[in-house]
């Protein structure tokens, strides 16, 4: 399994020897190109450079370099790859939002990924929905803000939100959390860190680590 999702990108030649098949989503460079830019996907290029680095050039050698290997950096390789061919964009509110269950089981927090801000957030939700954030997030400026135009009030938005550690319903962790109109992406981490870490040490963080890649632009 690791080895045919190693082939997409990694090894173009077909000298492997299983018939599986992952296709590499890419949907959602499309429908946010800055996506590439995001602290999340910056990461993953890193993490996708250190496997890199633990595999042969020769695709003739994957295969018996795999098998050597022990389970966990495989499953470390496995994640890393697979993460590239989730796709959870949705063009709408849903009930049952794509992606939760597996942001859930992986334990993604968004907060520490990405930002609401005016251009990527609530400039693309109604007017109702910002001034209904900011009565979770701050209250105090609700009525002020309802005498705004949507682009003032979403400018707004974007200073109070900071430092409130405040997201989405869509993006809050549990089964309880509801749908609302959204538009996301971006998410913060620590390259050069995770640079100076050993293989081994990754591999026990690189799961929710790539899948915040795919869920942080899911409604772009």
């Amino acid at each position: 399994m690791v080895q045919t999702a190693l082939r997409e990108g990694w090894y173009p030649s077909h000298h492997l020897p299983l018939g599986m098949r992952l296709t590499v989503q890419d949907r959602l460079e499309n429908l946010a190109p800055d996506i590439t830019d995001s602290f999340a996907a910056v990461e993953l290029r890193e993490l996708r450079y250190l496997a890199q680095e633990t595999l042969p050039q020769d695709s003739t050698e994957l295969f018996h370099a795999l098998i050597a290997k022990p389970q966990e950096e495989l499953v470390w390789l496995l994640a890393i790859c697979v993460a590239a061919s989730v796709d959870v964009v949705t063009p709408r509110d849903t009930a049952h939002p794509p992606g939760a269950e597996l942001a859930q089981a992986v334990g993604l927090d968004m907060a520490a990924w990405w930002q609401p801000t005016a251009e990527e957030y609530f400039r693309h939700v109604p007017k109702t929905a910002i001034l209904r954030a900011v009565g979770e997030f701050a209250p105090e400026h609700v009525n002020r803000l309802a005498k705004l135009k949507k682009s003032d009030i979403a400018s707004e938005a974007e200073r109070l939100v900071v430092g409130t550690g405040w997201m989405p319903a869509i993006f809050r962790p549990g089964p309880e959390a509801a749908p609302e109109e959204t538009q996301a992406q971006d998410a913060p981490a620590d390259a050069e860190a995770v640079a100076d870490e050993p293989v081994r040490a990754l591999a026990a963080r690189s799961v929710p680590k790539v899948s915040a890649l795919v869920e942080a632009g899911a409604l772009r």
